[in-house]
């Protein structure tokens, strides 16, 4: 705070000006900012100087007792979190702004309110009406992320006036099953594949290298000449893309070598002659960029009349065909990058291995000259030889 005088022209004289500010030991982000100008004496100044500073004093107690409001406090714990904030969960970069943007996302109607305006009864509606539109996988996300944002302000004292994560006690009301997940069989790869070269459909080269390597749609987006060893016929995976935070490391954060087959090596060999001096293995259309390869994919195997699936599920195939062929499924994790062994366990269901073959001697049906008997007993009568 400070008194400072002025000469006013037009007045002809010597004035008196006041400035105070108050800011706040808790959020440094609160200023409380009060200024008075045209004073004539220093006594009237010192007394308009106590009443400001008063009047500072209370509205900063009233903001630092009044929660923050949503937007701003998701702006903040997304950059405090990747910051590495003590009093942030520790998330890498990539789940931090996959919260954030699931959140911004599905509370929008929350952006301007105040936290503490927020209680269960929005919490739940919201998360009722997520549940009715979106997977199990992302209404999960999306509470973790809530929870983790309330943890978040509750920790670093940036909420004030509520006490309670507002989802706390909510209930799926839908009882959710698993589903087959979405695969090609071996023939329909085959009939994607042959289609797709005989018309030579613009994106064969990357289907084909998804269903040879297992790699994600982001690492193959990445995926340039430098990481591709011809000599050890290996492909190095060690970095990812996504439309939203651009070219960075894999989702495991660790670099992998995935082995190539002689098929790989003979399309990688067309593909560099195809590329000529071009960085990326495969060209980068724009419909990619804006991550409709999944749309693409579909409407081609509805045209192809096999299986509609996503491009994320070739990835799957791979990983599926090579269990069937006797790959050990950790040696499928290592080369496709899980980390979840839960997620592996689908894909060795779906191969079948685990219980292949367990049937072979269970033989319960009659011998064969006894089914004759019983077919014939069956048989249309017109077609029986008659006795009479």
């Amino acid at each position: 705070m400070a008194i400072n005088h002025y000469f006013d022209e037009k007045k002809n004289k010597k004035l008196y000006k006041i400035r105070v500010v108050r800011k706040s030991m808790n959020n440094p982000s609160v200023v409380i900012t009060k200024r008075a100008f045209g004073i004539e004496s220093i006594t009237e100044a010192q007394k308009v100087e106590k009443k400001l500073n008063l009047q500072a004093e209370r509205e900063l107690f009233e903001s630092e007792n009044k929660s923050c409001v949503w937007g701003n406090l998701l702006d903040e714990w997304e950059k405090s979190s990747l910051s590495g904030d003590i009093f942030s969960k520790q998330l890498n970069a990539q789940t931090i702004r996959d919260y954030a943007f699931v959140i911004r996302t599905y509370t929008l109607e929350w952006l301007k309110l105040r936290v503490d305006e927020i209680d269960k009864a929005k919490a739940w509606l919201v998360l009722e009406k997520v549940e009715r539109e979106v997977s199990v996988s992302r209404r999960k996300r999306l509470r973790t992320a809530i929870d983790a944002v309330f943890s978040w302000g509750f920790l670093s004292g940036r909420i004030k006036g509520a006490h309670h994560i507002p989802t706390e006690g909510y209930k799926s009301f839908r009882k959710d099953e698993e589903k087959l997940p979405e695969i090609l069989t071996l023939d329909e790869i085959r009939t994607l594949l042959s289609y797709a070269k005989e018309i030579n459909h613009p994106w064969y080269p990357h289907w084909a290298l998804a269903l040879l390597t297992g790699m994600r749609s982001g690492e193959l987006y990445a995926l340039e000449w430098d990481s591709v060893d011809f000599e050890n016929r290996m492909i190095y995976v060690h970095r990812n893309w996504t439309n939203r935070t651009g070219f960075g490391p894999t989702k495991g954060r660790y670099w992998r070598a995935v082995p190539m087959s002689e098929e790989l090596v003979s399309l990688l060999k067309e593909q560099k002659i195809a590329r000529g001096n071009e960085k990326s293995v495969l060209h980068r259309f724009n419909l990619w960029t804006k991550g409709q390869q999944a749309e693409i994919l579909r409407e081609f195997c509805v045209g192809s009349g096999i299986t509609s699936v996503r491009f994320h599920t070739l990835r799957a195939c791979f990983a599926t065909q090579l269990i069937k062929d006797g790959v050990a499924p950790a040696v499928v994790m290592k080369i496709a990058g899980w980390k979840d062994l839960k997620t592996m366990q689908r894909y060795i269901r779906l191969a079948g291995i685990e219980v292949k073959g367990a049937t072979n001697n269970l033989k319960l049906l009659p011998e064969a000259a006894v089914m004759g008997r019983v077919v014939n007993l069956f048989a249309d009568p017109g077609t029986q030889n008659s006795s009479t």
